[in-house]
């Protein structure tokens, strides 16, 4: 009795407890709070992580901390953190959404290849964008729009204080008002597509 039952009664919960360890591996848990989307199973189905998933975890707030844009390759220079942007969502009509440049991408997706089955000619491959993320000023900024809401994005470059120094010229001065000018002027496109978005989607297609 003083041997054998302490022995048996470790044995037993050695086993209890690599049970529990086994039990703990069939049970999945994300890194991050959210939901589970599009989860269509049915009895005999295969679920494979990386074939064939059960369903999309959609992590809490996404969609709604920043927007990413893709802007000309002509840009690349001009685009820095910072930048005031403006944008106008599809799913939020009528509605301009002040925004801040937070991060630039250095490199161009499309200009990215891989050896192997096939040769690529560059002159046959359209021409990528440099791709920004921006984020709202203000806190909600994008509560309202449904994620994944396809967007217009307008920057602004903001050349005052070089406008003001002593060192610029004439010339350049003039130059650089030509631009600020231009932005006032896609600002006001901005909301001009914004105000007929509704109308050209609702009335002029037919829907």
């Amino acid at each position: 009795m003083s041997t054998l039952l302490p022995a048996a009664k470790a044995s037993a919960e050695a086993a209890m407890d690599q049970a529990q360890v086994d039990l703990d591996k069939t049970v999945v848990r994300a890194g991050v709070d959210g939901r589970v989307e599009q989860f269509l199973l049915r009895p005999g189905d295969v679920v494979n992580p990386l074939m064939r998933p059960a369903g999309v975890l959609i992590p809490e707030g996404a969609g709604q901390r920043a927007l990413q844009a893709g802007f000309g390759q002509i840009e690349a220079q001009v685009l820095k953190p910072g930048m005031i942007a403006e944008a106008a969502c599809s799913s939020l009509p009528w509605t301009i959404i002040p925004m801040v440049i937070t991060n630039v991408q250095d490199y161009i997706a499309a200009g990215q290849f891989r050896g192997g089955e096939q040769l690529i000619d560059p002159s046959a491959v359209r021409p990528g964008t440099i791709l920004t993320f921006l984020e709202p000023l203000e806190k909600d900024g994008l509560a309202n729009v449904t994620a994944g809401s396809s967007c217009i994005v307008n920057a602004y470059t903001d050349n005052h204080e070089i406008i003001a120094s002593k060192d610029t010229g004439a010339f350049k001065g003039f130059v650089l008002h030509a631009v600020d000018a231009i932005g006032l002027v896609h600002a006001m496109l901005l909301r001009i597509q914004a105000l007929l978005l509704p109308i050209k989607t609702l009335v002029l297609s037919g829907h």
